[in-house]
């Protein structure tokens, strides 16, 4: 409560680009004003321990590279850690063969999905041991990061709609054509964080214009 968000922060969505953000913006922002004019007293109450703990997760990266930074096998291959750039290419390489990239001629299926997001699992445990040299290579680490949360709701997504919905950006070759009597629906999916589960829904597309 009182906490207000726009754009990214609020969820992906294709609808959004400039317009869409614009529009989201400016709602939040006056709800933000009406909530300070409801609530005049409202102070907001600071955990420092919890302060604390984000500090330590986000400069973990730092830490990781100075634990193995003394021990490279070859290049810039560590046993210790993975670089930004090495979880990229990981990440890109996922995607492109197993969710429909040009490599695969923007082509899946189920097999390959469900594949495809035992591998990004994989890859999410082995970023908890990024490395970064530099804050500059921190930020690369958490951009790969929230990547790779975007990687997985596509992923997750895209199984999950059984159907090509086109025009679009994949064919899904098991379901190649589209169903509009079960799938002209949006896909609307939470992440509960407590219980590390996914739960994927849909919602009603409502016509403007007849």
């Amino acid at each position: 409560e009182g906490l207000f968000g726009a754009g990214d922060t609020v969820g992906g969505s294709p609808h959004k680009f400039s317009s869409g953000s614009f529009t989201e913006g400016r709602l939040a922002a006056k709800a933000a004003v009406k909530y300070l004019k409801d609530h005049p007293d409202y102070r907001p109450q600071i955990n420092t321990a919890k302060i604390e703990a984000l500090r330590e997760e986000l400069y973990r990266p730092l830490e990781n590279y100075e634990v193995g930074k003394h021990v490279i096998v070859k290049g810039s291959v560590s046993p210790f850690f993975i670089t930004p750039k090495q979880g990229l290419q990981r990440l890109e390489k996922i995607m492109d063969e197993y969710c429909g990239g040009v490599g695969s001629y923007y082509t899946t299926n189920e097999k390959l999905l469900e594949k495809g997001l035992s591998l990004l699992l994989m890859l999410k445990e082995d970023l908890r041991n990024v490395g970064s040299e530099d804050l500059h290579q921190l930020q690369r680490a958490w951009e790969l990061n929230h990547r790779v949360w975007v990687a997985e709701a596509v992923i997750r997504h895209t199984l999950y709609r059984k159907e090509t919905r086109w025009p679009g950006y994949y064919y899904r070759a098991d379901y190649p054509h589209v169903d509009d009597t079960n799938w002209h629906v949006f896909v609307n999916s939470r992440y509960n964080p407590s219980t590390d589960q996914w739960e994927m829904s849909t919602r009603h597309v409502h016509h403007i214009v007849p």
